[in-house]
């Protein structure tokens, strides 16, 4: 094997590691209501008093502690097609909020998202990152991260999550070694020709 095949096959590990990424669309929430006697979309079930949303790899979860079994619901009269919403209080019980981690666990980066939400904020393994209010797109990247979570406001909706398994790039301390022993096999071989 040459030299340039070996860069090259170097060059599409590298790309196929951060190739990986996913939009969470919410496609398949199409009804006004799901949960609190409303039927579940496929992708969805009841952990004890939380809702959980399945799409490609991740999983959005309505932690609702106040809310009685299978009470805690999205959607209702706000409710826009496409999107993940749920309100906080009255309806799902006070003090829910909404966590995003991948299935089976496992870090990840998130790159995009668009947001609604009367007065939530959002944090990261338990660091805050920032208070939400109104409407946009969050376009901070939030890289290596386990958790993302969505403490409620009134009102609140997300969309078009953009997200990825962690990148498998190596470690900064090994890759001076791969460089070195790329170019220790360069040297040998050129000696050979």
């Amino acid at each position: 094997m040459t030299l340039k095949a070996i860069l090259a096959a170097l060059a599409l590990g590298v790309a196929a590691a951060n190739a990986g990424a996913t939009v969470l669309t919410f496609d398949s929430l199409t009804e006004s209501m799901y949960g609190d006697g409303f039927p579940l979309a496929a992708n969805m079930h009841y952990d004890g008093t939380n809702l959980v949303y399945e799409e490609s790899g991740f999983r959005v979860t309505l932690n609702a502690p106040g809310a009685a079994a299978g009470a805690a619901h999205v959607g209702d009269g706000t409710f826009d097609s496409q999107t993940y919403n749920w309100h906080d209080g009255f309806e799902n019980g006070a003090n829910t909020f909404v966590t995003l981690t991948r299935i089976g666990g496992g870090q990840f980066d998130l790159r995009s998202f668009d947001y609604y939400t009367v007065g939530g904020a959002l944090s990261t393994d338990g660091t805050l990152q920032a208070l939400l209010q109104g409407g946009g797109t969050w376009d901070t990247a939030l890289n290596g991260i386990t958790e993302l979570r969505f403490t409620s406001g009134a009102a609140n909706a997300i969309a078009n999550v953009d997200v990825d398994a962690a990148s498998t790039v190596p470690l900064p301390g090994t890759l001076p070694l791969l460089m070195g022993g790329m170019a220790a096999f360069g040297l040998a071989r050129r000696r050979r020709v």
